[in-house]
């Protein structure tokens, strides 16, 4: 049993002796993580030439061109028997007329869903009669029609029952306008003039009735547009590691700053990365595409040596595209970022 005992003790004396005791402190690698102030792209950025925000916005505004279109109707051309009777008193023959005339929009908008917009029309009788009201009796009427392509988006009637249109008098009318455009058709003003038989009248071929349309800017609460190399930026970000001690930089083994980027809107490019505040500015070129995406930039590690122990500025711009872009009121792109820094931390010290 002693000799038992002994041979214990010897090969436990011999097992200590083989074990190397920690002369060091213990390196581990770690990865710090160091956010970045968000920042956003304002749909504003991506408004094509000839819409805009409103100040409030809550919608935007399309200029038309042009703002005010006019129809002037001859009464020789809606009534061949009043130019056949020229000069002449003769009892005023029924006849029906029109015409119309066109508004165009932006060409780089596709189409766009009107909001509380109006379109303001002045009628000028310019004939020495009623054309809706020819006698004690007679009524007619004049249709006034705004369309876009095949889409009716606003219409007005003027019933002479209710409605005298006197002659070298001027009626307004106010037509309310809603439904969705069509950008390559724009806006199409169409009159419609139904005049019945009437007193007689000495004929004036020569006079004409006259139809205008005021529109100015119209007011819509989305829109498809085009966008061929178009310029956006975002606020720049702060990216703080100024409480980071430069020795830090001396231990990492890697750097690299992780985008996180959503895009609601179908466009595409090339987004420039500025960081300033370091020792150098630092810019690197990173893809946009639509939907969310996460590209990562790396550093070399003289470059994330600089940054290191500064407070950074992060600058976000580019040129992007899209053929078919829907834009609504108050969408944004956001944009975040943080720095990733792979180190070793034995002996690091801030």
């Amino acid at each position: 049993m002693r000799h038992a005992s002994a041979r214990l003790a010897l090969a436990s004396l011999v097992a200590l002796a083989a074990c190397e005791v920690p002369t060091s402190v213990p390196k581990y690698d770690t990865e710090w993580d160091v956010p970045a102030d968000s920042t956003s792209i304002s749909v504003n950025s991506l408004l094509p030439s000839g819409v805009t925000a409103t100040p409030d916005n809550s919608g935007f505004e399309v200029a038309v061109s042009p703002s005010t279109t006019t129809i002037t109707r001859q009464l020789s051309q809606d009534c061949s028997v009043c130019a056949a009777s020229n000069g002449l008193t003769i009892p005023k023959p029924a006849f029906i007329g029109g015409g119309s005339s066109g508004i165009a929009l932006p060409a780089s908008v596709g189409s766009a869903t009107l909001a509380r917009d109006t379109v303001t029309v002045s009628i000028t009788n310019g004939f020495n009669f009623d054309p809706i009201r020819p006698s004690a009796t007679a009524r007619g009427y004049l249709i006034i029609q705004v369309a876009s392509g095949s889409a009716i988006v606003g219409r007005d009637s003027v019933d002479g029952s209710e409605t005298a249109i006197s002659p070298g008098t001027t009626v307004i009318r106010k037509i309310a306008l809603s439904g969705t455009l069509n950008g390559a058709a724009g806006l199409q003003v169409t009159t419609t003039l139904n005049s019945p038989a009437g007193d007689p009248v000495a004929m004036d071929a020569t006079r004409s009735i006259t139809v205008s349309g005021t529109v100015g800017q119209l007011l819509i609460a989305a829109a498809q547009v085009s966008l061929a190399g178009q310029a956006v930026s975002a606020a720049g970000s702060t990216l703080d590691l100024s409480s980071i001690g430069r020795t830090v930089g001396n231990h990492a083994s890697g750097g690299s700053l992780v985008l996180n980027l959503n895009n609601p809107f179908t466009v595409t490019g090339n987004m420039n990365v500025t960081i300033t505040g370091g020792d150098t500015p630092i810019v690197r070129t990173v893809a946009l595409t639509a939907g969310q995406s996460e590209p990562v930039i790396t550093f070399s590690s003289s470059e994330l040596q600089g940054l290191i122990g500064h407070q950074l500025a992060v600058g976000f711009a580019g040129i992007v595209s899209g053929g078919s872009v829907t834009v609504q009121p108050g969408q944004i792109l956001s944009v975040s970022s943080r720095l990733q820094i792979a180190l070793n931390t034995a002996g690091v010290t801030n």
